[in-house]
C-alpha cells in the first residue's frame, strides 16, 4: 500500500513538472514571439560585438534578411566608427545606456536615425549579451534638420524677416531686421509692430492684417518705415499668412527688404534726366538767344560810328553795348556751363569776383545793397575759370534775391585748410543779412529743382553748386538761424591742388 501510494505521488509530481515545464515552454516561446514581433527594434549583442539576435523590427528597419544581419560583427551597420566603439566600451564597463542617438546604415545604402536604450544581461559575474532596443527617430531628425536649415536661411538673409501675431506683435525678428532697424530682437519681440510705422501710414497695417485675416498674400508693397535712431527708409513688404497645424490662420511672416539705395539711385536717374532735358533746353536757347545778340551789337556799332549822333546819343549807345555785352557775358556762360571741358589755370580770386559782381551790378544798385569785399591780397587759385564764376554767381545772385533794400552783403576770401586732409585751399564766405533759409528747407536745399523762388527760381543753382564743388573735391556749408532775421552765411572752401 505505501508503495502503491508512493508511485501515485511519483506520477503526480511527474506529471505537475511536465506541466510547469510545458507553461515554461509556451511561456518562453510567447515572450520570444512578442519580442520578434514587437514593433521596437531589439537585438543582443556579444561581448565581441557580435550580434547574437535580431527581431523583425530592426531587420525590418535596415532592409536585411535575418543571415545578412544575425552573425555580423555590429559596427559594420554602424555608420559613425567612433559612435559605436563609444558604445561597446560602456556597455563593456557595465553602463547602461538611455535616449543614445546612433545612425544605422540600411542595406540599400540610406542612413536611418535611431535612440538606443541598452543595458548588459550578467550571469555569474560574465557578461553573457546586451539588450538592445532601438527606436527610429530619422523624420524626427530630419525635421529637425529642416528646421535649422530653415533657421539657418532665415538667420542669413539680407532681407528682414519678421513674424507677428493677428493682433500685430512681433514674435519673430532675425538678424538682417536687427540690421536694418537697429532694434535687437530682445528689445522688440512682443512690442507691436506699429512701433516701426511712421504716423501717416498706420492705416496701411490695419489693411494688412485684414488681407492677412482672409488668407491673402501682399507682394512687394513698398511703403515708408522707421528706424530705431528716427530714421525713415523705402521698403517693399512681401506678407503671407502663417497657419496652424489645424490650417488656422495665427499670424503673419514678413520680408522687409530695404529699397531705399534703389529708390535714391531711381530719383537720381529721374533728376538727371530732367537736368540733361534743362541742360539741352538751355543751350538751345542760349545759343538762339547768341545769334541777334551779334546783330544787335553791330548795329549799335554802326550807330556809335554815324556821324550825326551826338555826344548824349552816343552814351547811350555805349550803355546799352555794355549792357549787351553783359548779356551775351551770361549767355556764353550758360552755353558754356554745359559743355566746358577746359582745364584749370591760376584765378586771381579778386578779379573772378569782380567779374562776377560787375554782372550783377545794376541789381545791385536797383536794392542800393552795400557789398563789402574781405579778400586776402594776391590770394589765387587753380581752378576752371567758368565753374569758379559758376558757383560764385550762383551764391551772390541768391544773397541779393534774399537782401532787402539798403542790406548788406560781405564776400570774405582767404587761404584755409582742409578740416580732415589739411591740405591748403581757399576759402570763400558771402554773407547777407536778408530774409534767411526757413527750418523746414534746410534739409532740401541742395537737392534739384528746389527752390523758394518759383516765380523766377529753376532750382538747380545750389544743386550745380555743390556739384562742382565736390567734383573738384571742394565742400559747402551754410549757416542760417532766426529766420527772417539773421540772414544767411554761405561758405565754400576749393582745394589748392
Amino acid at each position: 500500500m505505501f508503495l502503491q501510494q508512493k508511485a501515485q505521488a511519483l506520477e503526480t509530481e511527474i506529471h505537475e513538472r511536465k506541466r510547469v515545464q510545458q507553461a515554461l515552454q509556451d511561456r518562453e516561446t510567447e515572450l520570444r514571439d512578442f519580442l520578434e514581433n514587437a514593433v521596437v527594434g531589439m537585438h543582443w549583442v556579444a561581448a565581441d560585438g557580435t550580434i547574437l539576435w535580431a527581431n523583425k523590427a530592426e531587420l525590418t528597419l535596415l532592409g536585411y534578411e535575418r543571415g545578412e544581419y544575425v552573425g555580423q560583427h555590429i559596427s559594420k551597420f554602424h555608420a559613425d566608427v567612433p559612435v559605436i566603439a563609444d558604445i561597446l566600451e560602456r556597455l563593456g564597463r557595465n553602463e547602461e545606456l538611455h535616449g543614445y542617438e546612433a545612425r544605422l546604415r540600411c542595406k540599400d545604402g540610406a542612413i536611418r536615425y535611431v535612440r538606443i536604450d541598452s543595458n548588459v544581461l550578467i550571469r555569474d559575474g560574465q557578461f553573457v549579451h546586451t539588450r538592445c532596443f532601438i527606436t527610429d527617430i530619422t523624420e524626427k531628425k530630419q525635421s529637425e534638420h529642416a528646421l535649422y536649415r530653415m533657421a539657418a536661411i532665415v538667420e542669413s538673409s539680407g532681407d528682414a524677416i519678421i513674424s507677428k501675431d493677428l493682433n500685430g506683435i512681433v514674435t519673430d525678428w532675425n538678424q538682417s531686421a536687427e540690421r536694418i532697424f537697429g532694434y535687437k530682437a530682445a528689445d522688440i519681440v512682443g512690442r507691436p509692430i506699429t512701433t516701426l510705422i511712421p504716423a501717416e501710414f498706420l492705416n496701411d497695417e490695419n489693411v494688412i492684417l485684414a488681407k492677412i485675416r482672409a488668407g491673402e498674400r501682399v507682394d512687394h508693397f513698398q511703403t515708408v518705415r522707421v528706424k530705431k535712431n528716427g530714421d525713415r527708409i523705402d521698403v517693399s513688404l512681401t506678407i503671407s499668412p502663417i497657419r496652424d497645424q489645424h490650417g488656422s490662420i495665427v499670424g503673419a511672416a514678413k520680408i522687409v527688404r530695404d529699397i531705399t539705395t534703389q529708390k535714391q539711385l531711381e530719383t537720381k536717374l529721374h533728376i538727371t534726366e530732367r537736368l540733361a532735358s534743362v541742360g539741352r533746353l538751355a543751350a538751345t536757347v542760349a545759343h538762339e538767344i547768341n545769334n541777334p545778340l551779334e546783330s544787335v551789337v553791330n548795329f549799335i556799332y554802326m550807330a556809335k560810328e554815324h556821324p550825326e549822333a551826338s555826344e548824349e546819343i552816343k552814351s547811350y549807345l555805349n550803355s546799352a553795348d555794355e549792357e549787351l555785352r553783359r548779356v551775351a557775358h551770361i549767355t556764353q556762360q550758360t552755353l558754356g556751363f554745359y559743355r566746358d571741358n577746359s582745364q584749370p589755370v591760376v584765378l586771381v580770386i579778386a578779379d573772378v569776383i569782380q567779374d562776377v559782381l560787375r554782372i550783377y551790378e545794376r541789381k545791385c544798385q536797383y536794392k542800393a545793397l552795400n557789398i563789402e569785399q574781405r579778400i586776402a591780397p594776391n590770394l589765387a587759385l587753380p581752378a576752371v575759370q567758368g565753374e569758379l564764376k559758376q558757383i560764385l554767381s550762383n551764391l551772390i545772385a541768391n544773397a541779393i534775391d534774399a537782401s532787402k533794400e539798403g542790406d548788406k552783403i560781405v564776400i570774405c576770401a582767404r587761404t584755409s585748410h582742409h578740416f580732415l586732409s589739411g591740405g591748403c585751399g581757399v576759402l570763400i564766405t558771402i554773407a547777407d543779412n536778408g530774409v534767411g533759409i526757413a527750418d523746414e528747407n534746410k534739409q532740401k536745399l541742395f537737392t534739384p529743382f528746389f527752390t523758394t523762388k518759383s516765380a523766377v527760381g529753376t532750382g538747380l543753382g545750389l544743386w550745380i553748386t555743390k556739384d562742382l564743388l565736390e567734383k573738384r573735391g571742394g565742400r559747402i556749408r551754410f549757416r542760417s538761424t532766426d529766420y527772417g532775421q539773421s540772414g544767411t552765411v554761405m561758405t565754400i572752401y576749393l582745394p589748392s591742388v
